[in-house]
């Protein structure tokens, strides 16, 4: 813990905090700042996560940082377009099913194997090249989220929407 550190106040977070370090805070802030960013540009790629008008959250749990956020200010956003595939009238996402079952026989006893493959919840546009298509027209925003990021023993905890809810 810093002296002066901005806690965040974020309901349903026990024995955590969630923390804001700005570049107008003291060195050994930014500078432990510095040492994250790096980090998460090992997995992210490096050169585009952090510049001066950054705010950057870190939610600390048990004296550690167990996630990072970083938020910038900007004035519009383009929506997504998506196009859900394979959706049945209930809205349900259906399963397609491989029919290449693998039979294991132990005398009387067959063991048989079914693959089931999900169908991705969304594709854009049929188009399977990855490809994100939006908007045309802007609409406002204030705030842009250029990496969100969560150790690997910390994932799937909720970690990263408390972060998520700490910049909101």
């Amino acid at each position: 813990g810093w002296r002066n550190e901005r806690v965040v106040h974020v309901p349903n977070v026990e024995r955590s905090r969630v923390i804001l370090v700005l570049d107008s805070d003291p060195l050994a802030q930014r500078n432990k700042v510095q040492e994250v960013v790096k980090m998460m540009e090992t997995e992210l790629g490096g050169g585009w996560i952090f510049h001066k008008l950054c705010k950057v959250y870190l939610f600390i749990s048990s004296q550690r940082i167990a996630g990072c956020l970083v938020a910038e200010p900007i004035k519009e956003a383009f929506e997504v377009l998506s196009n859900p595939v394979d959706e049945r009238q209930d809205g349900a996402i259906a399963k397609r099913r491989r029919s290449n079952p693998s039979k294991l026989q132990f005398g009387k006893i067959v063991l048989e194997r079914e693959v089931i493959k999900r169908a991705p919840s969304e594709v854009l546009h049929e188009n399977h090249t990855g490809v994100i298509l939006c908007k045309k027209e802007a609409v406002h925003a204030v705030c842009g989220i250029r990496a969100i990021w969560v150790t690997p023993s910390n994932r799937r905890k909720g970690i990263a929407t408390q972060l998520l809810e700490a910049v909101r």
